[in-house]
């Protein structure tokens, strides 16, 4: 009897989430295929191909991400991506003319300029978003100007006044912006992550390149007593020329670090409706040694083993990522998007903006 009557105030026992793996399906073999006929074809036609090729590209590498047992899918139409990079090439033609003219014509241009780059970043993201689908449900971006302004141009004010100090806050503002503003069938991704973290990336960044500077000074020091053949002129050009590449390349690795280091801060903090955890077990220097010898790689085969180096990349972020969920895909649904232009994207494209993750 009293089993009976206390059975209806047991407390409910949560299910154990369920981890869902990404997986990556794709070859190199396969994307190679795909990538000489693209470039045969771009060539061919000018650079018309272009947009098709994009799109070939990002139909290929969605389709070969798979979660739980599904994979996503790319929907842009290239003919939408052509009339976007046109415009885009007359608007980068115009700003390049301007920049030649006087001051009193190139300044209110860059002002202009630096106006619109809010605009670009939120009508690419929206772009983007809106063709891309999971499940048949499609993604959405739903940032708006004023909060892009201040998070990637208002957000340099205090940069300049703390001589560049904020500028791992002003990095953490633009991950924000991206990462909280997308939308899975009407569901908010967020992100946050503490201060000190980002912090602590840059500063063991600061720490890589100044014990680069203090072994290229050694290897100054070192060329210099070693070669007493050459004249002291000759032994400054070649050692600055040295010094100059090593400490470019050390810059470099220094950015990619701090790239796929804030890349896991942000999605070990992210989750997509409160109910659904993403969890990423990547090493930052093993992302920066894969970017290293992909690029080695590429440049000693002259471009040849690209498609292998996108797809050695691409497999290592993609299958490194787990998803905890206490529930299902199925409680996603799709909304309708009108149909979006594709200008911002390829303007972001020609000036290689910084809007993802």
């Amino acid at each position: 009897m009293n089993d009976v009557l206390t059975a209806p105030f047991a407390p409910e026992i949560a299910p154990a989430p369920v981890a869902y793996r990404f997986q990556f399906r794709g070859t190199g073999r396969e994307f190679f295929r795909i990538w000489i006929v693209n470039f045969a074809l771009t060539l061919i036609t000018v650079g018309i191909y272009s947009a098709w090729a994009k799109v070939r590209t990002r139909r290929y590498f969605y389709g070969n991400t798979a979660l739980a047992g599904h994979t996503f899918d790319y929907h842009a139409s290239p003919k939408r991506i052509l009339m976007g990079r046109v415009i885009a090439l007359l608007l980068l033609v115009g700003y390049t003319v301007a920049s030649k003219l006087p001051l009193y014509v190139w300044i209110p241009t860059f002002l202009l300029f630096v106006g619109v780059v809010p605009w670009l970043i939120v009508s690419s993201a929206r772009f983007n978003a809106r063709n891309t689908s999971y499940r048949n449900v499609r993604f959405e971006f739903v940032g708006d100007y004023l909060h892009a302004l201040g998070a990637y141009v208002g957000i340099f004010v205090p940069v300049v006044l703390t001589l560049g100090f904020a500028w791992p806050m002003a990095h953490r503002e633009r991950q924000y912006f991206y990462i909280n503003n997308h939308k899975y069938g009407g569901k908010r991704f967020a992100t946050e992550f503490s201060g000190s973290s980002i912090y602590a990336v840059y500063f063991e960044a600061l720490l890589f390149l100044v014990a680069c500077g203090l072994g290229l000074s050694l290897l100054v020091v070192f060329l210099g007593l070693s070669d007493t053949t050459r004249s002291l002129l000759t032994k400054i050009s070649a050692n600055r020329s040295i010094a100059g590449v090593t400490f470019l390349f050390a810059w470099m690795i220094a950015y990619t670090f701090i790239r796929a280091d804030v890349f896991l801060l942000s999605i070990n903090n992210m989750v997509l409706n409160g109910r659904f955890k993403f969890i990423a077990v990547h090493s930052p220097w093993k992302i920066v040694w894969l970017w290293a010898s992909n690029l080695l790689l590429v440049l000693l085969t002259a471009g040849l083993l690209y498609p292998w180096a996108r797809v050695r990349m691409t497999r290592y972020m993609v299958e490194n990522v787990t998803i905890l969920a206490d529930s299902d895909f199925e409680s996603f649904t799709s909304e309708v998007f009108a149909p979006q232009s594709a200008v911002g994207e390829e303007i972001a494209g020609f000036f290689d903006f910084d809007i993802g993750l």
